[in-house]
């Protein structure tokens, strides 16, 4: 009788991560964790702020940020197919999901016009959402170009709106920037885009695309990431945060064969970097 029991309880405890895995796949396979995210970050940074929360402003950030990803996988899909394979956007689905992109963008342009901002902020976002992703001459494109593809998203995608939020939640005060904290988030911004690129080192080497771990190694690019923890505690007289404590841990552990799900963990870390 003891025996059924624990094989009934092992058999269930088995199905139940192996469905929680399944949707957790499909929920990052359309960067839904991101945007969710980045809007964590916006409502932290508005509420630091001291100004009232524009809910509207948030909002219309979200969906732009959520756009420029959705954007990227589904112009990606055949690529991500051989590298995330648990991930990738079918194609049947493409067409519905350029037109939930341009649906968003739109709404994202709607909201900003409502929160009473000047418009040429969301502007500035616009070619960024696009820049990332689409070759700017023949087949080169920002996210294969060696470093830049880390350093676009860490100062473009989240270093830069931040700033903006900043700037017009104030109606244009700069000093109310948080140099610090939105410093620290484009350097754990950076940290994860090095990260990511152990997951998919293979497949990047198979496309001729340069990244830190094909160039240099598996160990030096490590390396690398753990200067880059010790640059961000310098500027905070050699702090130890926690998140800086958890890559050090990942990095000690981490490589191309880890569990997929361990190399979305990034965001959540500089998350907590910037919130801490």
């Amino acid at each position: 009788m003891g025996y059924k029991l624990t094989s009934m309880l092992i058999n269930t405890l088995s199905k139940t991560y192996y469905y929680f895995r399944q949707l957790l796949f499909h929920f990052v396979r359309y960067r839904i964790h991101l945007s969710l995210i980045f809007a964590f970050l916006l409502y932290y940074n508005n509420l630091t702020s001291g100004v009232a929360i524009n809910v509207f402003l948030i909002l219309s950030f979200s969906l732009w940020h959520f756009s420029l990803f959705l954007f990227d996988r589904v112009y990606d899909r055949k690529m991500d197919s051989l590298a995330q394979p648990d991930e990738f956007i079918p194609d049947y689905q493409a067409k519905a999901l350029y037109l939930l992109v341009t649906l968003c963008l739109a709404s994202s342009f709607a909201l900003y016009v409502i929160s009473f901002k000047p418009v040429m902020y969301w502007l500035l976002l616009l070619p960024i959402t696009f820049l990332y992703t689409v070759p700017l001459y023949k087949n080169i494109r920002a996210k294969n170009i060696f470093l830049v593809k880390n350093l676009y998203s860490a100062l473009l995608i989240y270093g830069l709106p931040l700033v903006m939020h900043s700037i017009m939640l104030t109606n244009g005060d700069i000093k109310s920037i948080n140099i610090s904290s939105i410093s620290s988030l484009i350097i754990y911004v950076l940290i994860g885009e090095i990260f990511w690129d152990i997951r998919d080192s293979s497949v990047d080497k198979a496309h001729n695309i340069h990244t830190l771990p094909n160039v240099i190694g598996l160990w030096p690019t490590k390396l690398i990431m753990a200067a880059l923890i010790v640059a961000d505690m310098y500027k905070s007289d050699f702090h130890v945060p926690e998140s800086g404590i958890i890559y050090l841990v990942l990095l000690t552990f981490t490589n191309e064969k880890t569990d997929r799900l361990v190399f979305h963990l990034p965001p959540l870390i500089a998350l907590l970097r910037f919130c801490l």
